[in-house]
């Protein structure tokens, strides 16, 4: 994770927001859209080449984008609430959906990435679940983090009655 600043200010997005990225199979970004670079305060010269955990806030517990790399590297869809961080420091919450991209042949070349303004409702109980995920992880040694906070997410949605994330996430929409 890149040392920047987190200011604790709010960006929020509007309903007409849309930010769109693609990167590579490995997660070096090679596409962004004018509304991507402007949310995030980046020049595009700044992102393209750059990993994509450039915006990662340390609010995101591992696990997350351990299981959604583990969902894309499958061929299937991820759908998640994410905290980003922009360029200052402020931060800003999207409702996101990462998919492959493949060639002809079925192989993976990359991923998109979609993401949009998320239901602010629904922001409070990620918040408390993302603190969860993250103490779970913090208790273990750093090998071990994304196993046992997988393990917890794992936990969190059996007790809400659902099989998977997606399952979980899409219903918030």
């Amino acid at each position: 994770m890149i040392d920047r600043p987190v200011t604790g200010h709010e960006i929020v997005l509007k309903p007409t927001d849309t930010i769109q990225s693609r990167t590579d199979t490995r997660g070096k970004i090679a596409f962004v859209n004018p509304t991507f670079l402007r949310i995030s305060g980046y020049d595009k010269e700044e992102l393209l080449g750059a990993p994509h955990n450039i915006l990662r806030h340390p609010d995101m517990p591992r696990s997350v984008f351990q299981v959604m790399w583990q969902m894309v590297q499958r061929g299937e869809e991820f759908y998640g609430f994410v905290k980003n961080r922009a360029k200052n420091g402020d931060h800003y919450w999207v409702f996101t959906r990462v998919g492959a991209r493949t060639d002809d042949g079925g192989a993976i070349t990359g991923y998109s990435s979609v993401r949009i303004a998320p239901k602010r409702e629904f922001l409070p109980e990620w918040e408390k679940t993302y603190a969860q995920l993250r103490a779970v992880e913090a208790g273990v040694p750093r090998d071990q983090q994304c196993a046992a906070g997988t393990q917890a997410l794992v936990a969190f949605l059996t007790k809400r009655g659902v099989k998977s994330l997606t399952d979980y996430v899409i219903k918030q929409t």
